[in-house]
């Protein structure tokens, strides 16, 4: 190696040192990354001003951009820890939790609406509660491993409803997601092209397959214990509750689950000598120690234990280097979720000490993130090269990338109304209502014995009988009159009337097993569920921009206005009302249906379907530069009642606007060859120019990627 190159790779790291006071843990990443570069020769890039550095750590940890204020402030802090400050303070705010949901999301397929229903928000909300109390990530692992029970009781239950009926799927997930494997080949056959066989993937399978996801939380056998289906009578009256119950507990469909026990049976086709076909397979692990359940532990506790444990190398490499994917652009090891024992990182040494600094931090992801934060390879400015599949790089710095979908548009609700992190990753109000009103349900039928539901049933069946017989009684008075009348038309009515009654009716079954106080008081918690807490303190603004006294008409019209520009102004009103609510409900995408429905701006910048594991999509398209470029997100900045347009209004000069759009939009100011060419927009636009330069910059490269 030559002296000139060893003399500016010294001159180089030193100056990188002087940036800020630098963690201990931190430093260790750099001085082994700065061993590869010299043994390779390559030049570490430098250290990227403060303005490259706020944009990227805002979007990186807070999963958006610094509003003007903000921007303002960190570059012109003097203070020589102004970074290490500004890492630890964006790790504690709400916008950490509502950007790492998203990216947990992703990975775990998670969806609020559709077949998931209550559950599937419970499951969000309770990931948003994890993450917002920084609970550990093994904890949280164990717990989505091991958790039963009611939605109401844990959220967690999520992970099992998210697959329910498809147990052997829902274990290839979970491998993939925990352990970084592709094992979804081996249901089928032994693994092509890894050491996993067919028995291998069943007994896995074994652990977690006799998770129940289709029960209500309610077994009515045990109200009722064994019936003697000798017994007319018996079967009768447990056939009269059953049917009863089923209507009533309809609403608890999903929203639990439990261990049953089963275990799988190998499929009849099974081709190996090991075993035969459908033989019932018991748990064991695909490496290292055996599960072995401690005193008053199931099997699947055991295995949660495993599975988190730290001498389990695979659970911690994956998510140290999923982390550091995160941040750097890149995991050292690539694919992240396809590792074999084959597989090598770019640099071993570095994935080494990860693994050991995520097991020193007792897997707390805001504490092991704080170190990747501060290390001078994050703060260095970014590679701008396209790694290929199967390509190696060494991390010179951290790779430039295009934002997700959901930090796009994160970024773009924090210009129209400013800082959403109080806003953000707070459970769902109406879940919660209605997860109260199901566990109330629940608590009421639960606290019934069978005797108690048999004679509950059979009352209002006799009540019922003897309110049909008297309606039956007068319709048939009422037809006859009818067919007196030469009115066949009633009477046909009424005969059909007759005929339903006649066949009975389960009548409000809801009454029937809860009272009628109990169901009314279901009936009112639901309700009240659906009604929307989210009022729009804008769009109430907004209402009342609209409304125009006669005094405030007569008063234009004696400063000169006429109808028509009345008319006008009334018009504008009404747009900024609109606009108003528009922007009330501007609010991050961890609070919105997730996934996102097709055709949302999301969806047009590649959010995940949630389909399959980290299926969204960071390529351009067409129908992206389409949004931008002719959607309506230039012009809805422009309304004067978003932070942005404010901010432009305090601007008492071209130059102030041109630095209030580039601080907002960029975190930078303009350098002297783009103020010349602002200068020139404005003097050829006038008014319209900043209109022009926020949808020119907003359609920016700069804009869209983390630099």
């Amino acid at each position: 190696m030559s002296f000139l190159f060893r003399s500016t790779l010294a001159l180089v790291l030193t100056m990188a040192s002087l940036h800020a006071s630098i963690l201990p843990e931190a430093a260790k990443i750099d001085d082994i990354l700065a061993k590869d570069w010299e043994k390779r020769e390559l030049k570490p890039n430098p250290i990227a001003p403060d303005e490259v550095f706020l944009r990227r750590v805002y979007v990186d940890v807070a999963g958006r951009i610094p509003t003007l204020d903000e921007a303002k402030a960190f570059l012109s802090s003097q203070d020589p820890n102004k970074r290490m400050k500004l890492i630890d303070q964006l790790l504690s705010s709400d916008g950490y939790a509502s950007n790492y949901f998203n990216y947990f999301a992703d990975i775990l397929r998670l969806l609020t609406k559709g077949r998931d229903g209550i559950a599937g928000q419970a499951y969000a909300d309770w990931l948003k509660t994890s993450l917002r109390e920084n609970k550990h990530y093994d904890v949280m692992v164990k717990e989505l491993l091991t958790t039963d029970g009611a939605a109401w009781d844990s959220g967690a239950i999520g992970f099992y409803t998210r697959d329910r009926g498809m147990p052997l799927d829902h274990l290839a997930a979970t491998v993939q997601v925990f352990l970084g494997t592709r094992i979804e080949c081996a249901q089928c056959h032994n693994h092509p092209f890894d050491k996993w066989t067919q028995m291998d993937y069943y007994q896995m399978a074994a652990f977690t397959y006799g998770m129940d996801t289709r029960n209500y939380g309610i077994d009515p056998k045990k109200m009722f214990g064994t019936v003697d289906r000798k017994n007319t009578e018996a079967r009768k009256a447990y056939q009269e509750v059953r049917e009863v119950l089923g209507e009533v507990m309809k609403p608890l469909r999903y929203t639990a689950i439990s261990p049953n026990g089963k275990l799988p049976q190998l499929p009849h086709d099974y081709q190996y000598d090991d075993a035969k076909p459908k033989q019932t397979i018991e748990p064991k692990t695909m490496f290292g120690h055996e599960v072995v359940a401690k005193e008053g532990q199931t099997m699947l506790q055991g295995f949660g234990d495993w599975m988190t444990s730290p001498d389990n190398p695979r659970f911690t490499t994956v998510i140290a280097n999923r982390l550091w994917k995160r941040v750097m652009g890149m995991g050292l090891m690539e694919p992240v979720d396809e590792i074999t024992d084959s597989t090598v990182a770019s640099n071993p040494e570095l994935m080494s000490y990860l693994e050991k600094l995520m097991i020193a931090k007792n897997y707390n992801l805001k504490s092991y993130l704080r170190v990747l934060l501060n290390s001078d390879v994050y703060q260095r400015m970014p590679s701008q090269k396209d790694v290929d599949l199967g390509e190696e790089y060494f991390f010179t710095g951290p790779l430039m990338r295009r934002m997700s979908a959901e930090q796009i548009w994160d970024s773009v609700v924090t210009l129209l109304v400013g800082n959403v992190d109080t806003r953000a990753a707070e459970p769902d109000a109406q879940s919660a209502a209605r997860l109260a009103a199901l566990e109330t349900l629940h608590d009421s039928i639960a606290g019934k014995t069978g005797d108690e539901l048999l004679a509950a049933v059979r009352a209002a069946n006799d009540g019922e009988a003897s309110e049909r017989e008297r309606q039956i009684k007068a319709l048939t008075a009422e037809m006859r009159t009818a067919k007196d009348g030469n009115d066949p038309d009633k009477a046909r009515t009424i005969a059909r009337q007759i005929a339903q009654l006649q066949r009975g009716s389960k009548g409000d079954a809801f009454v029937t097993i809860l009272g009628t106080e109990g169901a009314q008081t279901f009936q009112t918690m639901m309700r009240d569920a659906g009604k929307s807490d989210k009022k729009s303190s804008a769009k109430n603004i907004g209402a009342a921009q609209v409304s125009m006294s006669k005094e405030e008409i007569r008063k234009m019209m004696d400063e000169g206005m006429d109808k028509k520009e009345i008319r006008a102004k009334v018009e504008e009103m009404k747009k900024v009302a609109k606009a108003a609510g528009s922007i009330s409900s501007a609010v991050r995408a961890s609070e919105l249906e997730s996934p996102a429905p097709r055709g949302h701006f999301l969806r047009t910048f590649g959010q995940s379907d949630r389909e399959t594991i980290e299926n969204a999509n960071g390529e351009a398209a067409v129908p992206q530069a389409l949004k931008m470029l002719n959607g309506p997100v230039a012009s809805a900045l422009m309304n004067p009642i978003t932070q942005f347009s404010q901010s432009l209004a305090a601007a008492d000069s071209d130059t102030k606007k041109a630095d209030a759009i580039y601080l907002s939009l960029l975190t930078r100011l303009p350098t002297r060859n783009e103020r010349q060419i602002l200068d020139q927009v404005a003097a050829e636009r006038g008014a319209d120019a900043p209109s022009d330069i926020v949808h020119a910059l907003l359609n920016t490269s700069e804009f869209l990627f983390v630099r």
